[in-house]
């Protein structure tokens, strides 16, 4: 008899990730394939759907040739990017590059869609602020710049959504990829079609918005000729990366928060109901659907976190990651007084200017790589310590804080990010990020377990990671430095 297994994809902005996990949750195989996005103006980023497709199929035969048998697996589950807008046409092909959530060239259009609306009246409908990631202004943006490929949109998906769609053959979204649109209504967990019809949007553009573990649809039998997976097997709705994440780290609970530092990073809460929040005093904070029905989540992020040290380490001519941090742990707390502001392609949280700019301040001669390379670190870690003083100023309490995504691979980030918060992490070091998550989706969606609490790994206590007291006077000096200065240059960019 053939064991249960699951599959979790994993579309994300630097690669492809498929993770197998067996009926405990236990992770038994995972393949990824890395590749890059294309910046034609500076501030955009385009990817190729096709791109995300072929990568798939890669890592699923990187599986197959790992031992894992096909046949075995049960369910899939995808997750990926958010906010990032993939239009078809009728022959449900890609008519032009999807435009990624870190491209910043929809400022104005944003204006347009809170002049069109009210930005009362949008902020009540999908209770967050529109901001130049999301997908709707992308829309307005194309109707103005691209009318020709405006035209010819039949339908309006996020990246995991398409992986979907050449993994069943059928149009789908699910509650937390569509509250990152600014076009869903985030209490009644559906297409705010109201806004939908006054930004002028047909709303045969958008699919039908599913829970992220409802079945909807099996693999096709084009799709099984290419992948190696049986035909017939279910596929869930999926979630958007950082909640798929969450789930996979067990941040299932309020008062529970994960902080995910990958190509962006990502401060999350869950909340098992929608706060009472002005707009005013909203800010960035983003207010989204969860992956589990019948709960909500805020969140904030910085757009540029690994992707700093990654642009870093190639700017240093570095083979490695471990090559570039050689020596950084005898750098003293704070750098030497250099702060870094990892502004390379604009921010959103809390700053929301896609025209910031990255930033060395303090530079003395006695700075060097080493110092540089803390100073990065640093710099996104007092980026995400700014989300958490914005979520703590609309009253949402945290007390008990993981840590995941790619910095967990190296204890210097996950030390500097304890110290600069101050307070203890845990750390999963088994679990393998959003595809992890997806993989556990997919598992409730066929009912492996009828609830979270019956999956073993997620029960399993995480590695903690303790906080040093003593550098806290340093850290604490730093940061009110990076707000301060951060304030004072937002307006000059």
């Amino acid at each position: 008899m053939n064991p249960t297994l699951l599959l979790g994809i994993d579309i994300g902005t630097q690669g492809a990730k498929a993770v197998v996990t067996d009926e405990m949750g236990c992770v038994v195989s995972s393949a990824e394939v890395s590749y890059s996005f294309e910046s034609p103006q500076p501030g955009w980023c385009e990817q190729s759907p096709s791109l995300w497709w072929e990568s798939a199929i890669t890592c699923l035969h990187k599986l197959w040739e790992n031992g894992v048998d096909p046949g075995a697996i049960q369910a899939v589950g995808t997750t990926g990017q958010m906010h990032s807008l993939v239009i078809l046409d009728e022959r449900k092909q890609p008519i032009r590059p999807a435009i990624l959530w870190n491209d910043g060239r929809t400022r104005i259009e944003c204006g347009e869609m809170e002049e069109l609306i009210g930005p009362d009246r949008l902020f009540a409908a999908t209770r967050n602020p529109i901001l130049p990631g999301f997908t709707a202004p992308k829309l307005l943006w194309l109707k103005k710049k691209e009318p020709h490929h405006y035209s010819r949109i039949n339908k309006v998906l996020m990246p995991k959504d398409y992986l979907n769609l050449e993994l069943t053959g059928e149009f789908s979204a699910d509650v937390t990829d569509a509250s990152g649109t600014c076009l869903l209504d985030v209490q009644k967990r559906e297409w705010a079609w109201d806004v939908i019809k006054e930004l002028g949007f047909s709303a045969d553009w958008f699919p039908p918005v599913s829970e992220s573990q409802e079945v909807i649809g099996t693999i096709s039998e084009t799709a099984a000729q290419v992948t190696g997976l049986p035909i017939g097997i279910p596929v869930v709705a999926g979630a958007g990366d950082n909640a798929a994440a969450a789930l996979g780290n067990g941040i299932i609970t309020e008062r529970k928060g994960s902080i995910s530092i990958g190509t962006s990073g990502t401060v999350f809460v869950p909340l098992n109901e929608l706060p009472d929040i002005a707009r005013d005093q909203a800010g960035t904070l983003h207010v989204f659907c969860h992956c589990l029905p019948g709960m909500w989540h805020a969140m904030g992020t910085t757009l540029s976190a690994g992707m700093s040290l990654r642009w870093l380490r190639d700017t240093f001519e570095k083979q490695t990651y471990d090559d570039l941090l050689a020596g950084v742990d005898q750098v003293d707390a704070g750098a030497g007084g250099l702060l870094f502001f990892p502004y390379l392609n604009g921010e959103r949280s809390p700053l929301n200017n896609p025209e910031a700019k990255g930033v060395f301040f303090g530079l003395t001669y006695e700075h060097h790589r080493k110092s540089m390379a803390r100073a990065v670190i640093e710099g996104v870690c007092y980026s995400l310590r700014d989300v958490l003083d914005m979520m703590d100023k609309t009253g949402i309490a945290v007390t008990d804080w993981t840590v995941t995504g790619g910095a967990i691979k190296n204890p210097i980030w996950t030390n500097i990010l304890a110290d600069v918060y101050q307070q203890p992490l845990q750390v999963h070091e088994e679990r393998e990020g959003p595809a992890y998550g997806a993989s556990i989706l997919a598992g409730l969606g066929i009912g492996v377990w009828k609830a979270l609490t019956d999956i073993p790994v997620l029960n399993q206590v995480a590695k903690r990671i303790d906080c040093n007291p003593e550098n806290q006077h340093v850290y604490d000096a730093q940061f009110a430095r990076y707000q301060a200065i951060a304030q004072v240059m937002n307006p000059l960019f």
